[in-house]
């Protein structure tokens, strides 16, 4: 069994492999990769089957975009869209993969968008559908 990635296209790496140069401009830590700031998801647990159990996604250095739990069957657990300090969505799935609450919108989608636009994910129109 594979487990489910939040945005599997991006690359990921285990914090004690990246340069940590302390607090963030927004919130956590600001990490590097061979002098550049990094750009994708920091792993910081695994579970012990080797499955991720929490990552933070990263963009130039900084904390903006998703942080993802895992169940312990590498589905997603809760993930919770990020900018900066800023919660802007998140949603709550049990170990079957099913969204266990209803997500829950803490700012508008205009803040969604601005991640989308700093992370290369699709925007969404006020209704919530992408657009294309």
């Amino acid at each position: 069994m594979e487990q489910e990635l939040k945005r599997p296209e991006i690359i990921r790496i285990h914090f004690e492999k990246l340069e940590c140069r302390g607090s963030g401009k927004y919130i956590g830590e600001e990490y590097w990769q061979l002098g550049k700031p990094f750009t994708g998801f920091v792993v910081y647990d695994y579970h012990d089957n080797g499955f991720i159990e929490f990552e933070q996604e990263h963009v130039d250095g900084q904390t903006m975009g998703w942080e993802v739990e895992y169940h312990p069957n590498g589905k997603i657990k809760l993930e919770t869209l990020q900018y900066g300090a800023t919660s802007v969505v998140f949603r709550e799935f049990d170990e079957q993969g099913n969204l266990a609450s209803e997500e829950g919108w803490v700012y508008p989608k205009e803040f969604y968008n601005s991640v989308a636009r700093h992370t290369g994910m699709q925007t969404i129109d006020e209704y919530g559908y992408t657009d294309e």
